[in-house]
């Protein structure tokens, strides 16, 4: 069996003595990158969902580990030390989110209230809380059900909407930039639409717990637990579908555009300041999240407080 050691000389082409090779620029990212290759393809061999073509290679130029997001209009992408978008941008980023999962809400009292009107079952009432009291043998397949529901009137509009074509886009192109080095159109269109490192995969890890764990609890904690593991132990597969069927498309010309601009950006400013050291919380505000985080997090308050004042706005 190659060692990871061999797969790093044999991928980079490094040669000589020890000492020599560390001192090359990028030698370290070089190994951890290496390491990242042996680690997927170990775990591509119990979940094959995505072509081992392409596997990331270790390029000539080492390359760094690039996150990324889909934006109203653009892709974002960070590298730790380099970042391709502004904090008002990812704010609205996140408040954008917040929006479609306002929007999946509506669409679900929608679903509910047909369900209701044909089957007699408070998908709506339990929805808008005018009924709170259900029978104890089916309400926990209520929530069930209307969790579920919420769940695929996200994922539908975030398929309807231009995010799942730009997301489709950073998939592309980070997936060019690991495999060849560099983002150019005929690389980045050979690459699928859903990438190994998608947060799409946690969030299909946590779905079962934040969705059905506490409902299936009060069925049978036995049936809740297994719910829990068994989604876990098969998040890079339902994580896949989500990525497949939903969370993206294939891109437009604009949407590619978009994302090979940003590509372009982010290796030139991560190549610029290649040397400088950066204290972690640095690194993780650069890296996006929490400015997303607390965009969807007003983007609710705003929302919630709309809600609030709704029968005044109706008068009624």
């Amino acid at each position: 069996m190659i060692t990871q050691r061999e797969l790093f000389r044999k991928q980079s082409g490094a040669v000589g003595p020890a000492r020599a090779r560390r001192s090359r620029p990028g030698y370290s990212l070089k190994i951890r990158h290496a390491r990242e290759v042996s680690k997927i393809r170990r775990h591509s061999q119990h979940h094959p969902l995505y072509p081992d073509w392409v596997d990331p290679g270790v390029p000539e130029e080492a390359i760094p580990r690039i996150s990324g997001s889909a934006m109203p209009g653009g892709v974002f992408m960070s590298t730790g030390n380099a970042r391709s978008a502004g904090d008002l941008v990812l704010l609205g980023t996140g408040m954008s989110i917040a929006t479609l999962g306002a929007l999946g809400l509506v669409l679900t009292f929608a679903i509910s209230w047909v369900l209701q009107q044909v089957y007699g079952i408070p998908f709506a009432h339990v929805l808008l809380m005018f009924q709170t009291r259900v029978d104890p043998d089916v309400g926990p397949w209520v929530d069930v059900g209307l969790n579920l529901i919420m769940l695929f009137s996200f994922l539908v509009l975030m398929r309807i909407s231009p995010l799942s074509g730009y997301h489709a886009a950073e998939h592309k192109v980070i997936g060019a930039i690991e495999q060849f080095g560099e983002p150019k159109l005929e690389y980045a269109q050979m690459m699928p639409r859903a990438h190994r490192r998608c947060g799409s995969n946690l969030l299909a890890g946590v779905l079962p717990l934040l969705l059905l764990a506490e409902p299936l609890w009060r069925v049978s904690p036995l049936l809740s637990m297994a719910v829990v593991f068994f989604g876990w132990m098969f998040r890079f597969h339902l994580g896949y579908l989500i990525q497949a069927i939903f969370a993206t498309k294939e891109p437009s010309a604009r949407q590619m555009e978009a994302g090979l601009e940003a590509g372009k950006r982010i290796l030139k400013r991560w190549r610029e300041g290649a040397g400088e050291r950066i204290p972690p919380l640095v690194v993780f505000w650069r890296r996006g999240l929490a400015q997303m985080f607390a965009g969807m997090l007003v983007a609710f308050w705003l929302f919630s407080q709309l809600y609030g004042q709704l029968h005044i706005l109706l008068d009624f």
